[in-house]
């Protein structure tokens, strides 16, 4: 009887445990970049990985490159809804200098508080912005 008791004893203290390995994924923050301050305008990105695959004969080649999509845009249109590579991050630099806008980020698989955040801070720097 006595086994019995501390092997129910020593189950009921180890299988909790084994529930608790699992730690809550944290929940990233927006990425700013662009203008941070006195921006005029915001746009919302998602940032995912585009994959590039080529077939040479027998060979398979694949390639990965980061992306942005378009979500969301607070005054401002932007032409163009995806923009790729280097060459991508490079335009969006020199747009967001050129008319003084602020870029949020957030990832491929986001959920709705980090839309919400991010779209919380494209209003709070748009509406702080100096008036001409």
């Amino acid at each position: 009887m006595k086994l019995f008791a501390i092997s129910v004893l020593v189950l009921s203290l180890t299988v909790p445990g084994f529930a608790n390995d699992k730690k809550p994924k944290v929940e990233e923050e927006p990425v700013v970049f662009g203008i941070t301050n006195q921006n005029s305008a915001c746009v919302i990105f998602r940032e995912y990985t585009e994959k590039n695959t080529k077939f040479w004969g027998v060979a398979v080649s694949q390639s990965r490159t980061s992306a942005l999509e378009v979500l969301e845009t607070q005054n401002y249109d932007l032409p163009q809804k995806k923009w790729v590579g280097q060459e991508g991050a490079d335009e969006l630099m020199r747009l967001a200098v050129k008319d003084r806008v602020k870029y949020l980020k957030i990832p491929e698989k986001y959920t709705p508080g980090q839309l919400d955040k991010a779209r919380a801070a494209c209003k709070e720097t748009v509406a702080a912005s100096p008036a001409d």
